[in-house]
C-alpha cells in the first residue's frame, strides 16, 4: 500500500487572533479537502486547537506543535497526547528545533515520541544538523540523533512515525538559501540507512521523510521530485493561504516515493 505526499503546516506562534486562525485554517482545509492524492496537516498553536475539534476530514487533519511526555504529571502549562487525542489531533510534532534550541534533549524528544506513540498519535519527529562542515561530521551529528529520539521505540512502532529533516542552517530564509534537491536526496537516502541500522531494512521503508527549511511555493516541484522525500513541514510559507494553496496543488501532482509500501 502506498501512503500519500504529506503537507505539514507549522504555523508556529500566528496568527495573532481566532478570527485570522479560522479563516486560514477554513481555506487551507477547503483547497486540501479537494486534493485526492495527498494528505495535508494543519498545526496550530495551541490555544486555537479548540477552534477546529474534530474539524479534520479524510484528507485534511489537525496536528499539534508539540505535546508533552505523559497524561498525567505536575506540569504546569503542558499538553498531554490524552488531551490533544480527545481534540481530534491526529499529528503531533515532536523535537522541532526551535523546541531543541530552547533546551529540549534528545531524552525528552525520545520521551515524547514514545507518549505520542501510546497514544496513537502520529509523531513527526525532527532532526537536522546545525551546521554543515568540510568533513562530513554532519552525518555522525544525525545519525546520534536519530537514533537518540527513537531510543525505546520498537520495530513496530516505527512504521507510524513520520520524520522531518530541518536543517537548521535552512530554516527561516528563502526558497533560494534552502538545501538543495541533490543534498536533501543524500540525507534521505542516509536517515533510512540509519533507520535500517535501527529497526532493519523492512521497518526502515515505512517512515515518511519530509523536508523542512525555507520550503516555499518556488522549491516545491524541485524538492518533491528531486529530493527523495514524501512531503514537506512548511513553516512561513503556510500563513500565506493563496500560496500554500499552490503549494499543496503542486504536491498533489507527484506521486509518494514510498512505493515499496
Amino acid at each position: 500500500m502506498k501512503k500519500k505526499t504529506l503537507i505539514v503546516a507549522n504555523w508556529k506562534m500566528n496568527p495573532g487572533s481566532a478570527a485570522e486562525a479560522r479563516a486560514l485554517f477554513n481555506r487551507t482545509k477547503q483547497t486540501g479537502s479537494r486534493l485526492e492524492r495527498m494528505e495535508t496537516v494543519i498545526c496550530p498553536p495551541f490555544p486555537y486547537l479548540g477552534l477546529f475539534a474534530r474539524a479534520a476530514t479524510t484528507r485534511v487533519f489537525l496536528g499539534a506543535q508539540d505535546v508533552f511526555w505523559a497524561n498525567s504529571a505536575r506540569a504546569t502549562g503542558e499538553v498531554s497526547p490524552e488531551m490533544l487525542k480527545d481534540l481530534g489531533v491526529s499529528y503531533c510534532i515532536v523535537g522541532h528545533s526551535e523546541r531543541r534550541a530552547l533546551g529540549e534533549t534528545d531524552d525528552i524528544v525520545s520521551k515524547k515520541l514514545r507518549a505520542a506513540l501510546a497514544e496513537g498519535l502520529i509523531p513527526i519527529v525532527c532532526v537536522g544538523e546545525k551546521e554543515r562542515d568540510s568533513g562530513g561530521h554532519y552525518f555522525s551529528t544525525l545519525k546520534s540523533q536519530i537514533a537518540a529520539s527513537f531510543s525505546g521505540v520498537t520495530r513496530a512502532q516505527v512504521r507510524d512515525t513520520v520524520i522531518a529533516y530541518e536543517p537548521l542552517w535552512a530554516i527561516g530564509k528563502s526558497a533560494r538559501e534552502a538545501a538543495e534537491p541533490r543534498a536533501i536526496r543524500e540525507m534521505s537516502i542516509f536517515i533510512r540507512k540509519v533507520l535500517s541500522d535501527l529497526f532493519g531494512a523492512e521497518a526502515a521503508q515505512f517512515p515518511r521523510i519530509l523536508y523542512g527549511g525555507s520550503a516555499e511555493e518556488a522549491n516545491t516541484a524541485s524538492i518533491l521530485s528531486e529530493g527523495d522525500v514524501s512531503g514537506l513541514l512548511v513553516g512561513h510559507a503556510s500563513l500565506n493561504a493563496e500560496g500554500f494553496g499552490e503549494m499543496l496543488k503542486v504536491a498533489n501532482t507527484f506521486e509518494t516515493l514510498n512505493s515499496k509500501l
